[in-house]
């Protein structure tokens, strides 16, 4: 595993986040490259990228936000023995687009043939093939949509699992209203925020699904809603970006407590479709086990 440290840069609408020059992971041999942001994913983080490089990623790039929990150590743990390099992101601001948008460029500069943008609770998977690999092998697209399914914590879900993807079975029956996209490696390729879109020409295609973690217990909901409104009470993004994050991120214990449950009712109707995942390499996962 590479560690660099990108220091206290400044980030906004020339997107000067990181110099290239600070950026020293070897060479691809045109493979994908997935690169992520992260904060505070102890629970999950092991697995998605376990599941990665198992689909046939060459690389893992994570950019990790300050975290707080073990995620820093879970990540240098994987990358004792995988192609994972860390990026220390001591930026407070979410700024999402801008900072994926870098690590997108960086990895086309360093050989990826595509790039696939994720978030840590996302499971990327390419029904009908193989893996990963070899669906974007004989891709003829350049941008490639997926179709987002969300799981939802259930009360038949087993909870001495300490794997929220092995835990939550229960996925909606339909898919979400917000598609993720990976793309073929561009120069000048811009992610928008959320991963949702990216600009670069070429020919648009489907055939990706996600299944998606955002919400996996009251503890990590929790969590999840303050520090992502501290991350974006710091970004440029105004009053419009993140308006859900914001507005339960202030609230009570109480009052995130109900947002969570009103969450999982309104993600009803579901469907039992647990997603295979590999298993996680010894002694990274078992023991970083979530609250409830």
């Amino acid at each position: 595993m590479r560690s660099l440290d990108l220091g206290p840069l400044a980030i906004g609408p020339d997107r000067s986040w990181v110099s290239p020059a600070s950026w020293s992971p070897r060479r691809s041999t045109g493979g994908v490259w997935a690169v992520t942001m992260v904060k505070n994913e102890q629970d999950i983080i092991a697995t998605t990228i376990t599941h990665l490089l198992d689909q046939g990623v060459e690389r893992v790039v994570v950019a990790d936000n300050l975290s707080t929990d073990d995620t820093p150590d879970i990540l240098r743990e994987l990358g004792r023995s995988a192609p994972v390099t860390v990026v220390t992101d001591r930026l407070v601001s979410y700024d999402q687009e801008y900072k994926m948008t870098v690590l997108a460029r960086l990895a086309a500069r360093h050989g990826a043939s595509w790039i696939l943008p994720f978030d840590a609770d996302e499971i990327w998977r390419a029904p009908g093939h193989r893996d990963l690999a070899s669906f974007f092998a004989s891709s003829g697209a350049d941008v490639v949509r997926a179709v987002v399914y969300d799981h939802v914590p259930s009360p038949d879900d087993d909870p001495d699992e300490a794997d929220p993807v092995r835990r939550l079975g229960h996925r909606c029956v339909e898919p979400s209203r917000w598609s993720k996209v990976a793309f073929r490696a561009f120069p000048l390729a811009q992610l928008s925020l959320g991963n949702h879109h990216v600009r670069r020409p070429g020919h648009r295609g489907t055939g990706l699904e996600i299944r998606h973690f955002p919400v996996r217990s009251r503890q990590q909901y929790a969590g999840k809603m303050r520090t992502g409104a501290v991350a974006l009470a710091a970004s440029h993004y105004g009053e419009w970006g993140g308006r859900h994050w914001r507005a339960i991120g202030v609230l009570d214990d109480a009052g995130v407590a109900e947002a969570f449950d009103r969450w999982v009712a309104e993600a009803q109707p579901v469907v039992f479709d647990p997603v295979p995942v590999p298993s996680l390499p010894t002694p990274v996962g078992e023991r970083y086990r979530p609250g409830p």
